[in-house]
């Protein structure tokens, strides 16, 4: 869409003089930031993360016609930071609407280096200062600088001017000379893992590419185009993907010495499209609708946008056009955040065939409407995305290698070295007869990449089997596209071997799970990569490690037979909580069931193991941690996988272990906060046992507590899945629990235009979507007259389409349009892996939605989870098996 108004505009506006400076003046809104028709200016509405740190959502941000051109503008003490590199501390932020300026007070505290940094409107734009409290410490002097990021996937290729006559072009490859630069004196010192990099020596920083008083970004591009003029010292323009692929295009000033008021003073020129709005975004769903069932469109607006009252319906006919079939009327406009909604319902088309909406000039792509077109939607989750994130074995798709046999030399136990990255944390050093550092034999086996990484998230892990367990007992998915082959460490994609995939990765899975049991005793926290290298690496997961055991007597380049002395081995972080192993033993006995008349030796371990644990557990409860901080506590509460951004995936599964609801699950936290801490385990055992004793009493004992309304949304619905075991008197208590939960929903859904959970975190929330569609599925299957389908087919239609920003299927590969750069372990080839869920929009604070379609390095938007694949296949058997009703 943005592409058309481009082309149509590039004429117009630069073939004629330039716009800069035009008379427009940005005012401090009631929302705090500067704001413009057609250009924002936000300062400090997000600051950076305390544990991922750069998000690239922090800071001096613009958005210029509805794009976050640009981030992160402050003063940084390197020309391309990375993600860990030392950022200010924000001492306090002020708008001040008198006289339309933005403020923060900001210090590098262990440097004595305080400052404001200032956000004023002038004619044109805005004036961005920095104010020192006193001159740059001599240290700082040459190292401390303001910079400005711009997005590369909109910049690369475009043109760019410096001083009004020296033109080049963004480059798609980095490719600047390098240079070496030391660390700063009594710089502090960083976490071991910083220090174990090569920065303690000194690291690579790219020389800028272009320099000069004054730079214009996008000179070609009339959407994006953007002057700035420093006052003060030069500006340079440096590549970020110099160091790291996931950099942005930098534009940085240095602080000169001996300056405090004014140190830097840059004029930023947006050229503004005169009476700029957005066009109209028409968010449906991108596979299309089944004939019987609600079809409704949301059309995103523009509020000063002034449009057609009504939206149609055309058939897209075998010779090429467009026939008329419907025109109906849009409701009126909703606000919401930054836009306007409308709605736009065309339930009452049901011939199938191929079709487009069109609203005002904006016409989206065909979609079908068709009795299957759900049938296929959850396939690539399973037998592509879960497939490529399978550990410890290779995975071949035709002539493609996605990896080879990854992660053989598995695992040391982690030795004891405070918070390491990304949130883990080793808080012991002995484990049973193991010490930090010692080999744990057997745990080469099983398990899934946790998402663009190659860690073994344990909640992940979990989620999986279960997730995986419950669609194949429910739907019967004998669907087989896999051979796997776990003797011979080696999968095949499209090469069917008569065993249903669902079965062959639920084995999987346990047999990491098992491995745990059998070899430390217990679940654990996962298994992580030791050093920042190894976690930062994209690509082949086989090339991670050597695959040979740490040997410390060996050399560093000395190797003998499976054996080596380069310690590369992942850490097995063995610490355990309740929520683990309870959660363990209910993926063990899902397993169990779904193993059976498959693999009835293995399906005999995972039971026996379940069984002895539940005995166990019941003798000798697991305490928690003494220590739960950090991303580890928030997997642990939350069952996310912990990774940079997986923080409210949201995604379900089988018996109430969720992928991060929105507040922690029951059983979670010190004892008596939260109830049902071995549920999942009962109804789990109680299933595969054929409700056996003592796992059906205590599934009775809890059936209570779990249906109260705040157990509901996360796994209070998994109590449909008990109700064969129970007395009738169950079903009547449920119902009214369910009468009262929909009354609440349904004011809750009501808040937002798309009748979904709202995305207001730090990490996209399809999860929560999804989980969503699945909850309301089972509900509605126990209790049809209180639950209708539409809640269910709502939720999926969001993901595939109908959402805010665009309206990309959220599925990789699924759907006309679908997100195709995804953060994945492929990302640094700008491709992705099919069936990947992203976690789709998050609110840029404090209002501006964002989910970019072209650029694969924002995990927050982009990364795909394996528990979020596991669910999607529940879900979307579950929208197939809805359509099918009316058969």
């Amino acid at each position: 869409m943005l592409n058309t108004i481009k082309f149509c505009l590039l004429f117009i506006l630069i073939s004629g003089p330039g716009l800069f400076g035009a008379d427009f003046t940005m005012r401090v809104n009631d929302k705090n930031y500067l704001d413009a028709q057609g250009f924002s200016v936000f300062l400090y509405d997000s600051t950076y993360h305390p544990v991922f740190v750069d998000q690239k959502n922090a800071a001096l941000e613009m958005i210029l016609h509805d794009q976050r051109i640009a981030t992160n503008g402050d003063v940084r003490l390197v020309p391309t930071p990375e993600q860990w590199d030392l950022v200010a501390t924000l001492k306090r932020r002020h708008a001040d609407k008198a006289n339309n300026r933005l403020t923060a007070d900001l210090a590098f505290p262990s440097f004595d280096f305080s400052y404001t940094l200032e956000v004023a409107a002038e004619p044109g734009g805005v004036r961005v200062s920095v104010n020192l409290d006193k001159p740059l410490p001599q240290k700082l002097v040459g190292r401390a600088g303001f910079n400005l990021e711009f997005l590369p996937s909109i910049y690369m290729g475009k043109a760019y001017l410096v001083d009004g006559t020296k033109a080049g072009i963004f480059p798609r490859t980095p490719n600047d000379p390098m240079v070496k630069v030391l660390p700063l004196p009594d710089e502090p010192k960083k976490a071991y893992y910083l220090e174990d990099w090569d920065r303690a020596k000194g690291y690579m920083q790219p020389l800028p590419f272009a320099e000069g008083t004054s730079i214009t970004l996008g000179v070609d591009d009339a959407l994006a185009r953007v002057k700035v003029t420093s006052d003060t010292t030069d500006l340079m323009l440096f590549d970020g993907r110099d160091r790291a692929q996931n950099g942005w295009f930098v534009l940085r000033s240095l602080i000169p010495s001996g300056k405090t008021a004014g140190a830097i003073v840059w004029h930023v020129r947006p050229d503004v499209i005169p009476n700029w709005t957005r066009p109209p975004m028409i968010a449906h769903s991108q596979v299309g609708y089944a004939p019987d069932f609600s079809k409704v469109a949301v059309l995103e607006l523009d509020p000063k946008y002034k449009g057609p009252k009504t939206a149609k319906v055309l058939r897209l006919t075998e010779n090429g056009s467009y026939k008329q079939v419907f025109e109906g009327p849009i409701t009126p406009a909703m606000p919401w955040l930054r836009y306007v909604y409308s709605k736009f319902d065309f339930t009452s088309v049901r011939e199938p065939g191929l079709y487009v909406i069109e609203y005002a000039d904006q016409r989206t792509a065909p979609f079908p409407i068709a009795k299957d077109v759900y049938a296929n939607i959850w396939q690539d989750s399973l037998d592509h995305h879960l497939a490529e994130q399978m550990d410890h074995v290779s995975v071949r798709e035709g002539y493609h290698m996605w990896h080879g046999a990854s992660h053989l030399d598995d695992g040391r136990m982690a030795p004891v070295v405070g918070e390491q990255f990304d949130g883990w944390y080793q808080d012991k050093a002995t484990d049973g007869k193991y010490k930090g550092g010692d080999h744990i034999p057997g745990m080469n086996v099983g398990g899934w990449y946790d998402a663009g990484d190659f860690d073994l998230e344990e909640p992940a892990q979990l989620s999986v089997i279960q997730s995986l367990a419950l669609a194949y007992r429910e739907f019967h998915l004998k669907y087989d596209e896999l051979t796997v082959n776990e003797a011979a460490r080696e999968v095949e994609m499209h090469r069917p071997d008569g065993v249903p995939d669902t079965v062959e990765q639920v084995k999987h899975g346990a047999l990491y799970i098992l491995a745990q049991f059998h070899n430390i005793g217990h679940a654990i926290r996962g298994t992580h990569e030791p050093d920042l290298r190894q976690y930062t690496q994209i690509g082949d997961g086989a090339s991670k490690t050597d695959n040979r055991i740490y040997d410390p007597k060996l050399g560093p380049n000395e190797v003998k037979g499976d054996f080596s002395g380069k310690p590369d081995d992942r850490w097995i972080f063995t610490t355990n909580n309740p929520f683990f192993q309870w959660n363990a033993i209910a993926a063990l006995a899902a397993a169990a069931d779904v193993l059976k008349g498959w693999d009835d030796a293995l399906a005999k371990d995972c039971l026996d193991t379940a069984i002895k644990a539940w005995n166990e557990e019941k003798a000798h409860p697991t305490q928690y941690p003494a220590r739960l901080t950090g991303s580890g506590v928030l997997a642990a509460s939350q069952g996310a996988v912990s990774h940079p951004g997986q923080r409210s995936s949201g995604a379900s599964t089988t018996s109430g272990m969720t992928s991060a609801p929105a507040t922690p699950p029951a059983g979670f936290g010190p004892p008596g906060v939260n109830v049902g801490l071995d549920w999942a385990a009962a109804l789990e055992l109680t299933i595969t046992t054929h409700g056996a004793e003592p796992y059906k009493s205590r599934v009775r004992e809890l059936f209570p507590q779990m249906i109260m309304p705040q157990q509901m949304d996360m796994y209070g619905w998994t109590a449909v899945r008990a109700l064969p075991y129970l007395d009738t008197s169950a079903k009547e208590q449920m119902r009214e629990a369910v009468k009262n939960y929909m009354a609440s929903l349904d004011k809750q859904l009501d808040a937002t235009p798309f009748g979904v959970p709202p995305s207001l975190g730090t990490w996209g929330g399809s999860g929560a979507v999804v989980n969503m569609a699945i909850r309301m599925y089972f509900l509605h299957k126990a209790f049809p007259d209180l639950v209708g389908p539409e809640y269910t087919l709502r939720a999926i239609n969001y993901i595939l389409g109908t959402h805010p920003v665009s309206s990309t299927s959220y599925v990789a590969g699924v759907g006309t349009v679908s997100k195709i750069k995804t953060y994945s372990n492929n990302r640094a080839d700008n491709s992705y892996i099919p069936g990947a869920v992203i976690p789709g929009y998050i609110i840029i604070k404090p209002d501006f939605p964002e989910c970019i379609d072209d650029f694969g390095f924002l995990w927050f938007e982009d990364e795909a989870v394996v528990a979020e694949s596991a669910s999607w296949v529940i879900a979307g058997n579950a929208a197939d098996a809805i359509t099918k009703e009316a058969k």
